[in-house]
């Protein structure tokens, strides 16, 4: 595993550096006016330092055998399945039905798929988030959101 640490780091440290360096070409800007390369260069900073911190924690580590294990092994493939039959069904029924409606359901059906809890706890933050990102989105971006049918 230590190696396989070791490839990945050096990977993404690359990739990070290839980032940083077309982000700078695109032009930072500055804090007050970012250019197009400001947020690709913040990206490609937080990564690298992902990398050189899994780089340093693999050298540091002691040396263990590698174990190679499934990854697969005990993943419960019937949630995974239904979570992407769920994402598939908002990316139909959002134009048709609305962002709030549809988005609410969304976050329902997982919080509900994810952990089993009361209903009522769930309703309440799925409502609360739909709301939290109806506001960040439209109020305060002024993103376009879907109205659907009922135009909300």
């Amino acid at each position: 595993m230590k190696r396989l640490d070791h490839l990945s780091s050096v990977f993404w440290l690359a990739i990070s550096i290839i980032v940083c360096t077309e982000s700078i070409r695109a032009g930072f800007g500055t804090l007050k006016d970012p250019g197009p390369g400001f947020l690709p260069f913040i990206s490609g900073v937080t990564l690298s330092l992902f990398a050189i911190v899994l780089l340093t924690t693999s050298i540091l580590r002691k040396r263990e055998e590698d174990k190679i294990s499934n990854p697969l092994k005990g993943v419960n493939w019937s949630k995974i399945l239904l979570c992407l039959a769920i994402l598939f069904a908002y990316s139909i029924f959002l134009p048709w039905v609305g962002y709030l409606i549809t988005t609410f359901v969304l976050m329902l059906l997982l919080f509900i798929l994810i952990k089993r809890s009361k209903l009522l706890i769930e309703i309440m933050i799925a409502l609360v988030t739909v709301l939290a990102s109806y506001i960040v989105f439209y109020k305060w971006l002024n993103t376009q959101l879907p109205r659907g049918i009922f135009g909300f």
